[in-house]
C-alpha cells in the first residue's frame, strides 16, 4: 500500500518540504532517486491509457493493445518520413505514447515541479483536489526482480537497474505489445537465441518496470520524461509499499495560485510543450 501524505500544500515552498521529508535515504545516506506524476483529480487511477475503462481479461486488453498498435503501424508511414523500421518496438511505442495513443506506458517526470503543473493545469478539473504521486524508481525494479542476482566468490549481488527503453529487459516487457510470441510448430526451426527469448519472455511477465524513453526531442527533455512500462493488468497503488510509492494531496482551492508560482519559476505552457501553438496560447492568456 501506498503512503498517503496528509500535509497542506498551499504553495511551491510547502510542496517542495514535504517532498524533501518523504525522500528516503539508503543505508550511506544518500536520498534515493525519485520520479513524479501529477494528476489533476486524485481519484484518478495510476494506471497506463489502455488500462482505462477496460473491463476484461489480460489476454483481451493485449488483443486490444494489439490492434491499437499495428494499425498505427501500418497507417503512420504517410505521416512520418522516414519511416521507422517496423521493428524498432520502443521507439514505435514512445512514438504513439506522444501522440495519445492508448498504450502500455505510464508517464513520469524526474522534475517535481513539472509533474505539479500537470496536477493544476487542467481547468476542467479545478473543483477536485489533485495529487502527485512519487515512486522510487530503484525500488521498484528491485521489487519486481527483473533480472536475477549474481553470484561471484560465494557473495550474492543485486542486479537493478533502470534501463532504457532499448535495453532487451524493457524491450522483451514491451514486445507483447505489437506480437504475440510461441515458439515454432517445427520443433527442428527453434533456435537456442529462440529459447533464451522463450526464457525471458515468461521471466518478464505480468511485470511493471521504471524506464526511460530513448527518442529525444524538445518536450521529453523538457518534461524530464520517464516511463513506467505496464506488461500487467496489476496496478502500481497495489504491488508497491509505502517506501516506494507516495502521494501528495493539491487542494484545489490553492492550484491556481500554485500554478502562478510555477509561472514565476519558469513552469509554464510554452515550457511544458515547447511549440508555437501553446506559446500563443500562453500569450492570449497572459493578455485576455
Amino acid at each position: 500500500m501506498y503512503y498517503d501524505s496528509q500535509a497542506p500544500v498551499t504553495s511551491i515552498g510547502e510542496y517542495l518540504n514535504e517532498i524533501i521529508r518523504i525522500t528516503q535515504h539508503d543505508n550511506e545516506g544518500h536520498p534515493y532517486l525519485q520520479w513524479y506524476r501529477g494528476h489533476a483529480d486524485k481519484e484518478w487511477e495510476l494506471i497506463p491509457k489502455v488500462q482505462r475503462n477496460f473491463a476484461g481479461s489480460e489476454e483481451d486488453l493485449f488483443r486490444r493493445e494489439r490492434y491499437y498498435t499495428n494499425d498505427f503501424q501500418a497507417r503512420a508511414s504517410v505521416f512520418k518520413s522516414p519511416a521507422l523500421p517496423i521493428d524498432e518496438y520502443a521507439n514505435w511505442l514512445t512514438l504513439m505514447q506522444h501522440y495519445g495513443l492508448p498504450t502500455r506506458l505510464l508517464d513520469w517526470s524526474r522534475s517535481p515541479l513539472v509533474a505539479l503543473y500537470f496536477a493544476v493545469s487542467d481547468k476542467s478539473q479545478c473543483d477536485k483536489d489533485g495529487c502527485i504521486w512519487m515512486l522510487t524508481p530503484g525500488k521498484l525494479n528491485e521489487s519486481q526482480r527483473l533480472e536475477k542476482p549474481s553470484k561471484v566468490d560465494g557473495k550474492e549481488y543485486d542486479n537493478v537497474y533502470i534501463y532504457n527503453t532499448k535495453h532487451k529487459t524493457i524491450a522483451t516487457m514491451i514486445y507483447p505489445a505489437f506480437r504475440r510470441w510461441k515458439f515454432s510448430s517445427l520443433p527442428e526451426a527453434i533456435t537456442p537465441e529462440d529459447r533464451k527469448f522463450d526464457h525471458r519472455f515468461n521471466d518478464l511477465k505480468d511485470k511493471i518496470a521504471a524506464c526511460y524513453p530513448t527518442e529525444s526531442d524538445s518536450r521529453v527533455y523538457n518534461q524530464f520524461a520517464a516511463f513506467t512500462v505496464h506488461n500487467s493488468i496489476k496496478k502500481l497503488a497495489d504491488i508497491c509499499n509505502n517506501s516506494t510509492l507516495h502521494r501528495i494531496t493539491i487542494p484545489y482551492e490553492y492550484k491556481d495560485n500554485l500554478l502562478y508560482e510555477l509561472s514565476i519559476c519558469g513552469i509554464t505552457q510554452s515550457y511544458i510543450y515547447p511549440d508555437l501553438e501553446h506559446l500563443a496560447n500562453e500569450i492570449k492568456n497572459w493578455y485576455p
